[in-house]
Formats: C-alpha cells, structure tokens, sequence
C-alpha cells in the first residue's frame, strides 16, 4: 500500500499545538479565546523536564475500580495516564517515604528505566 504525502487527519486533531486552548463558553458562544494560565510561558527546572518523560508500566486493578476508571476517562474528558498521575500525586503527598532517596543499588536499577534521573 502506497502512502500518500498527506497528513493523518487523526494524528492532526490529537497534537497539543493543533487544538486551541479555550474555556466551554468560549467553544459554545463562539468566544474569542483568551489567555489561559496553562498557556503562559513558565520557566523550566529539571523536575518538570523528568515529568514531562513518560515511564511505560503495567499493572492490575480491580474490576469494579477499572470500570470507573474508564466511566471517568469517557465522562470526566481526562485521559487515564493524567488520572492516574493527579491521583497518585495526591495520594503522596502526606508520604513521606515517597520523598525519600533510594539505597544505591535500587537507584542504580532505575536508571535503566529513567536515563536521565539524577
């Protein structure tokens, strides 16, 4: 099958820089966009260059908790990979074990999974 020289109508629509970022009034009203917070530049650091990296893992759930998981996926319009991450980070933030550096030889282990962790 020979490829055209055109661009994916799909892989158009879900770039970031293609879908302009406006509020639902806006989309509904047919408002002119306005400048939003996310849309500001900020001044990168290190730490939100590592999280801006995605780790692939797998794991299990429950039935019932993935079900839910999904229903919010479709009806809360958040993907599960940023559910996940708001979820976890929420649920870190009042463990302090999470904080804590890694022995050597675990952090060593996890280096292959995250070149460019410090």
């Amino acid at each position: 099958m020979k490829k055209s020289g055109k661009m994916s109508m799909v892989g158009n629509m879900t770039k970031v820089e293609s879908v302009p970022a406006r509020d639902a009034d806006a989309l509904l009203y047919d408002l002119p966009a306005q400048t939003t917070m996310s849309s500001r530049a900020e001044t990168p650091s290190p730490m939100k260059e590592m999280s801006k990296a995605k780790v692939p893992f797998t794991n299990q759930l429950t039935p019932e908790t993935f079900l839910r998981l999904k229903q919010f996926e479709c009806w809360g319009g958040m993907e599960i990979q940023d559910i996940l991450e708001e979820a976890l980070t929420a649920f870190f933030a009042d463990k302090p074990e999470a904080n804590r550096e890694l022995p050597p030889k675990a952090k060593e282990k996890l280096k292959k999974k995250i070149p460019n962790m410090k």
